[in-house]
Formats: structure tokens, sequence, C-alpha cells
């Protein structure tokens, strides 16, 4: 194997686990701001608010790809940012 080709597929892996800590941690955001019932966090707040939003069922929800629930979720995101806690949290692949 190459050893360019094998860095851009770690690359590529590790880029895509950054974008699902950050889905994941959206969740945590929206379990607060819709007072979702203690315990539902992270990805399961978010299905929950899809399911509320759109109607969908729990089932269509989590058959979606990581990609589709952040283009679904892309206009509440907007504005928001990861929270401090959670950077300091995400360890360093290069380390």
């Amino acid at each position: 194997m190459d050893k360019e080709r094998n860095a851009s597929r770690q690359e590529l892996h590790y880029a895509i686990a950054d974008l699902n800590y950050s889905l994941e941690c959206f969740g945590d955001h929206l379990a607060v701001e819709y007072s979702l019932p203690s315990g539902i966090d992270g990805f399961d707040a978010i299905y929950l608010y899809m399911c509320r939003k759109y109607r969908w069922t729990i089932q269509q929800c989590r058959a979606m790809e990581m990609s589709d629930i952040r283009l679904v979720l892309s206009t509440e995101m907007k504005d928001w940012t990861l929270p401090k806690d959670a950077v300091d949290s995400n360890p360093d692949p290069d380390s």
C-alpha cells in the first residue's frame, strides 16, 4: 500500500469522525434547548428532534446517513459552535 494514500485515508476518517462528534454534541445542545427528558442526549436527541419537527419515525431518522442529518440540521447548526468543554475533550490524533 502507498504511504501517501494511507495518510489520506486516515485524514479523511479523522475528519468524518470530527464531523460526527460535532453532530453528537449538537444533539446535547438540542436536548437542553428543547428540555428533552433526562437521559436523552446526543444522537437520540437529534432523532427525537427530527421526529417532532418533520414527523419522521425514529426508524427513518436512525436509517439516515450522518451527512444527510447534517444537511437536514444545517439551518439549526448555522450559528452554533462546539462548546469549549467539547473542544478541550477532543483528543488530537497527531499527538
